[in-house]
């Protein structure tokens, strides 16, 4: 797991930012934010709104001035207290939620409007950007004439044709149905894949971050509540906020006795839990949460169970159903406690007051020790 630590100016990274503090009015937004951007690597923000996820993004364009702390590139300092490099010369390129582009202002003139150092771009760079993201038979059409997805990938195309060494992305989906959502995020990453670029994505789209990123930082409450690669915030979490952003899981409140955690469907070895020891977990404690995830839930039991297979008896209460998978409420025998089971019953059919022996391997669940 990647830890939060000071980073040193001189660190050969393509982007450093170093306690970035940032505030309005007494308001603050982030709160000592540092880490690293390789060169080629997609970095996604998530987290809830307000978490200054955007404000982040603005300072690194240079579009909003920084309270506290720096940003470097290519190991030049861009922004400190002292130092302020201007956005167009950051060589950086962003894309904006609302695409932004020019309703007077045909497709190409549009991707033709973007600005290089070297001079103008002209109307055969512009066809090879049309050519490479599939638009070019409406180089000629006017952005109202186009499909929300295709706007889109105008705006994409207008950044990427100014070459770019690092893209910012705000939310640049989050408008667009979800089909087209997913197909855009798969054309997306190829390009910057393609051009090596580096890219930080703004989201709060927990799929769209595992999908789309190389690291993800979330951010909670103006910090950094975990950063790591996709795999290691699935399954390492480093608290409750952590777990529940990436996957939905059920919660139960537990306590801790002599090692063993006491549940409403009985005893469970804290040791083998996922988490004990990057937390510390004591082996008395009267307040934790006990985390298991809702599609690790099985409905029929296993023919050979392992030592760690927990066994419990369950009847269907309540079933919804979604396009890709059904959401099944489940009465825990012998107890009051409710479990969510999400999963494909293509195979078979449930009906309400249904009972399994359902069971989970309990090495799969976490479990995080709070302040009473």
């Amino acid at each position: 797991m990647l830890q939060k630590s000071p980073i040193k100016p001189e660190s050969p990274s393509h982007v450093s930012l170093n306690h970035i503090s940032h505030q309005y009015g007494d308001k603050v937004v982030l709160d000592d934010i540092s880490f690293n951007i390789e060169r080629g690597e997609i970095i996604c923000l998530l987290g809830a709104s307000g978490s200054g996820k955007s404000t982040l993004l603005r300072l690194m364009a240079g579009v909003e001035t920084l309270n506290g702390g720096s940003i470097t590139i290519n190991g030049q300092i861009v922004v400190n207290d002292d130092i302020f490099i201007a956005p167009e010369n950051r060589h950086i390129g962003m894309v904006f939620q609302d695409y932004a582009l020019f309703p007077h202002l045909t497709v190409a003139q549009n991707i033709m409007f973007g600005k290089i150092k070297t001079g103008k771009i002209t109307s055969q760079q512009a066809m090879q950007q049309l050519d490479y993201i599939g638009l070019s038979e409406y180089a000629d059409s006017y952005p109202n004439m186009l499909s929300g997805g295709q706007q889109q990938r105008v705006a994409l195309a207008r950044t990427m044709v100014t070459e770019p060494e690092i893209l910012l992305l705000d939310e640049p989906f989050s408008g667009l149905d979800s089909h087209l959502r997913v197909e855009l995020r798969v054309e997306t990453k190829k390009l910057i894949k393609a051009k090596n670029i580096s890219a930080i994505f703004v989201t709060h789209d927990a799929e769209e971050a595992l999908y789309l990123a190389d690291k993800i930082i979330l951010l909670n409450n103006s910090k950094i509540e975990q950063m790591g690669t996709p795999e290691q915030l699935l399954n390492q979490p480093i608290s409750t906020y952590a777990a529940h952003y990436l996957r939905r899981y059920n919660e139960l409140d537990v306590k801790i006795e002599n090692g063993m955690v006491k549940t409403p469907f009985g005893d469970l070895q804290s040791e083998h839990l996922c988490c004990c020891a990057q937390t510390n977990l004591p082996k008395n404690h009267n307040h934790a949460k006990l985390l298991i995830a809702q599609n690790d839930i099985h409905l029929d039991s296993y023919d050979n169970p392992d030592e760690y297979d927990h066994q419990i008896k369950v009847k269907i209460t309540h079933i919804n159903h979604y396009s890709e998978f059904s959401e099944l409420h489940l009465q825990v025998s012998d107890s009051e406690q409710q479990l969510i089971l999400r999963t494909s019953l293509r195979e078979k059919q449930v009906k309400i007051n249904d009972e399994f022996n359902a069971h989970f391997n309990y090495k799969n669940l976490f479990i995080f020790a709070q302040n009473p």
